[in-house]
């Protein structure tokens, strides 16, 4: 397990105490990860959440954490009490497999972002419980929900630190040199740790010495550039997600390795960073790829652990609810029909009033639902899936 830690704790601020309006200043594509409510939904921008990670809330009295892995793409809600415990969670400092180390204020104990896992401290070995979500857009949101609210950016002037850092990275990667650049400044990192430690200075990497150098990378992608750099001025909310999507690129770059383990056991038919919808049911889990989903016509049907379940491709995504037993059909508009009526994949709901359940789910990277489980957890495509 490669672990990277001594970032400092408002490397990345998390949201503690969040705000709702009717209004979202983003584009109709923005993605947002949907809990619904007694009254509606609730939105939390991805363009959000990958400044912040981390958002506490609490819905219908439920107390939520809304996190968002930008290095793994996992995005989840899970719910932050532990025995009846409530918990409060911001950045712990670490990084694991590429994944985010939540930590909770109460204990001190460290989660990992992806699986909801206690991986030290008082509640390791304990998991939290992943809360019913899902992913849409922007336009769809306003139209399912007419009367939904969006998370509000907090009060902030200019970039936070892991902005500025994501922002120069992305640059670099676009300058004919400036990979070379990085790799130079995260070959001296792990140098230094192998140094300090030849046993396990490549396991276990601190960044600690090397928040300065951080910064002045910062500085020096606009020398490199003879462009300003990204010193505080800009937009904090600036998109510099491009960075963690690219094929190209695994975490941090040379600092956590590269994509080894992906090369010699990922499926053939799906990129690293293809996107995985994950469910689980007690000990089983099944990641659906979305390119697998559309190969069996949109929806397919299987089992996980002792539940039955029903996948849809639905508005550019995917989703998972408890099959209810009768058969679906899927016309080649997309539009969805079974029982005697038609239904919205998306929102569950049917043209008579009856709702599908819905599954708690997780979205995340192939090679990160790999990393978490196996290469057999990968749902296989069936033909007779879409009318089973």
């Amino acid at each position: 397990m490669r672990v990277v830690t001594g970032f400092d704790t408002d490397f990345i601020p998390s949201i503690g105490n969040p705000t709702f309006e009717t209004d979202y200043p983003g584009d109709p594509d923005d993605e947002l990860l949907v809990v619904e409510t007694d009254d509606g939904a609730r939105g939390y921008p991805v363009s959000i959440l990958n400044v912040h990670h981390i958002a506490n809330d609490t819905v219908d009295g439920v107390p939520l954490v809304v996190t968002y892995c930008p290095l793994c793409g996992t995005v989840a809600a899970y719910e932050r009490r532990i025995g009846g415990r409530e918990l409060t969670f911001e950045f712990g400092g670490k990084i694991v497999e590429n994944n985010l180390v939540m930590r909770d204020e109460e204990t001190g104990s460290e989660w990992k972002q992806s699986t909801g896992e206690g991986l030290n401290g008082e509640l390791a070995g304990e998991g939290l419980d992943l809360y019913s979500s899902r992913m849409s857009t922007w336009e769809a949101f306003q139209i399912d929900y007419p009367n939904g609210t969006v998370l509000q950016r907090p009060d902030h002037s200019g970039p936070y630190l892991f902005q500025q850092f994501a922002a120069t990275t992305t640059g670099l990667l676009e300058h004919p040199a400036g990979r070379e650049v990085m790799d130079a400044a995260f070959s001296l990192v792990r140098a230094a740790n192998l140094a300090r430690d030849p046993e396990d200075g490549t396991r276990e990497v601190s960044v600690s010495p090397f928040m300065k150098l951080l910064t002045g990378v910062v500085e020096l992608r606009g020398w490199i550039s003879d462009a300003d750099s990204p010193d505080g001025s800009g937009d904090a909310y600036a998109d510099v997600t491009s960075v963690f999507e690219r094929e190209d690129t695994f975490g941090y770059l040379d600092l956590h390795g590269g994509p080894e383990q992906w090369e010699a056991d990922g499926p053939d038919d799906l990129t690293a960073k293809t996107r995985v919808l994950g469910v689980t049911v007690d000990d089983d889990a099944v990641g659906f790829a979305r390119p697998r989903v559309e190969a069996a016509g949109g929806l397919v049907r299987t089992t996980v652990g002792e539940t039955d379940v029903v996948v849809f491709d639905a508005d550019g995504t995917l989703v998972a609810y408890e099959d209810p037993g009768f058969p679906f059909e899927r016309d080649a508009d997309g539009t969805v029909r079974g029982d005697g009526t038609t239904w919205d994949p998306a929102t569950g709901n049917s043209d008579d009033g009856r709702s599908l359940d819905r599954l708690a789910t997780s979205w995340t990277y192939a090679y990160a639902w790999q990393t978490d489980h196996a290469p057999s957890s990968f749902y296989q495509v069936e033909v007779t899936d879409a009318t089973a």
